[in-house]
């Protein structure tokens, strides 16, 4: 707790030396208010033998010849008992955080590699030293920026993970988090595909033009601050391996099948469990419809209730239902009708009504249902078979809009609706199944994909959000009676528009 001290008044309140009475109020605060003054004094006596503190004399607070001659003591930790309480410190934190992924990151580092590329389109050998130590400034915040991304998407996928084997949890609660991190991990795995080829592509230039070793060891020369002291200098050997490691860090991070394609892989698949226990959940939080433990309950509660009165109320709040059709109005009715205390003979009267109980036997189980009268379909077969066709012709229609060529780029389209974007993915799916990368279209017209592995990317806009796919190329290839029966089409739809 004492280094802790030190610590938090180093970094936060930026007080390096501090005397045995503020160290002995700080930890009366935080962990004994019994703590004296002497036990202070002890534990700091300990930890500058220990080589956590120094002292010093602070003569400036004198106000007599005797105190002046004995000064009290300054104490201020060491630099190592710093980095270790630092470390500490940021395990700590590492350890408590929930993680993040930091989508807007990936941009930012892209911005800066591209900086960093046009700064070294220069002959390093003729920059001069400021030039050279903005170039190794610049590498040092994107280096920080990969850094804090990478360390925050593995904490937050360590957290979806155990957040998926809790047990019991809240289902609204869960739904809620459901939308949120599928949308959210959705977002950075499309950002992490649109910017990982382009820092990987732009790292392998780098080498391929002979750019990366000069630029390491550029890096290398301003990788640490002058040394204090020549026991903290480092070689130049140890100032390169340490430049090295950083680049082989980031690009084996961007590097095909390594992290940042295992993260997407992995993260995807724990949206699709989080997707799937949503599900299940909502599945058993449904109500049983089996009403057989009710139902036997409000019996047993009819045969303890007290009057007639007290039983009709329960039989009205239990089947909302203020007269049951199915009891006699002497059973269920008001309570005039049960009990008249101005008629003391009332009971040796006639009833108003005859109640027949049939008999209990297997028998005899009452009246037979009825067979249901047989339902005349045709009507809305009919009508379902009509609303078909109708979509079938809208698909159809969609279908030749798109292709209103011979052949489709997807690059070209400006905007789609939803509805045909669902008809090319469709074709596109079909497509990509097939070893012949070709399928058969409403019309049995064969649309061809023409390019499997495109490696480029577009963005297809639709009136309901943005798609990201490869930038594929379809051509459609009609039969010859097709291409007439299309012809004959076409000139019957401007026929019909002339007339109208």
């Amino acid at each position: 707790m004492i280094m802790r001290t030190f610590w938090h008044h180093h970094r936060e309140l930026y007080r390096y030396q501090l005397t045995a009475h503020e160290v002995r109020d700080a930890l009366r605060e935080q962990l004994d208010p019994e703590y004296s003054l002497e036990q202070c004094q002890n534990d700091l006596v300990a930890l500058k033998e220990w080589g956590c503190l120094t002292t010093i004399y602070d003569s400036s607070r004198a106000t007599s010849i005797a105190s002046f001659l004995s000064p009290a003591l300054l104490y201020q930790a060491t630099p190592e008992a710093m980095a270790i309480e630092t470390f500490l410190a940021e395990q700590t934190r590492a350890n408590a955080s929930s993680g993040a992924l930091r989508q807007g990151d990936l941009s930012r580092l892209w911005d800066m590699l591209i900086r960093i590329d046009e700064m070294l389109q220069q002959d390093l050998a003729v920059l001069n030293t400021s030039q050279c130590q903005e170039i190794a400034d610049e590498w040092q915040r994107a280096f920080e920026i990969w850094n804090t991304m990478a360390r925050e998407a593995a904490q937050y996928l360590a957290n979806m993970i155990s957040a998926s084997q809790s047990s019991k949890p809240d289902l609204e609660a869960y739904q809620h988090y459901k939308s949120a991190v599928v949308a959210y991990v959705h977002g950075f795995a499309q950002a992490l595909t649109l910017y990982g080829p382009r820092i990987r592509e732009q790292l392998a230039q780098w080498r391929a033009l002979g750019k990366l070793e000069p630029f390491v060891s550029l890096l290398a020369n301003y990788l640490n601050p002058p040394a204090p002291t020549l026991d903290q200098v480092r070689t130049v050997d140890e100032l390169r391996l340490d430049a090295q490691k950083q680049v082989d860090a980031l690009a084996g991070w961007f590097a095909p099948g390594k992290n940042a394609d295992s993260f997407r892989r992995n993260a995807l698949a724990e949206v699709d469990k989080v997707v799937r226990r949503a599900a299940s959940l909502a599945s058993a939080s449904r109500p049983n419809a089996n009403y057989a433990q009710q139902l036997q309950s409000l019996a047993h509660t009819f045969l303890q209730a007290r009057d007639g009165e007290t039983a009709q109320q329960l039989f009205s709040v239990a089947f909302a239902h203020p007269l049951p059709i199915h009891l006699s109005e002497g059973l269920a009715g008001t309570p005039n009708d049960l009990y008249m205390p101005d008629q003391a003979i009332a009971w040796q009267e006639e009833p108003a009504s005859t109640l027949y109980l049939r008999p209990v036997s297997r028998t005899n189980r009452g009246e037979q249902a009825r067979e249901d009268p047989i339902i005349d379909n045709r009507l809305l077969t009919q009508n379902l078979i009509e609303q078909y066709e109708e979509r079938l012709q809208e698909q159809l229609r969609r279908f030749n809009r798109l292709f209103a060529q011979e052949r489709l780029d997807i690059g070209t389209l400006k905007k789609v609706t939803a509805q045909e974007r669902t008809i090319l993915l469709d074709i596109i799916d079909s497509c990509l199944g097939q070893p012949s990368h070709q399928c058969r279209a409403l019309d049995d017209s064969i649309v061809v994909l023409l390019n499997p592995d495109e490696a480029e990317y577009t963005l297809l806009k639709a009136s309901d959000g943005v798609l990201l796919l490869p930038r594929y190329c379809l051509e459609r290839r009609m039969m010859p009676a097709l291409v007439a029966v299309s012809a004959r089409d076409s000139k019957e739809r401007e026929d019909e528009d002339v007339d109208r």
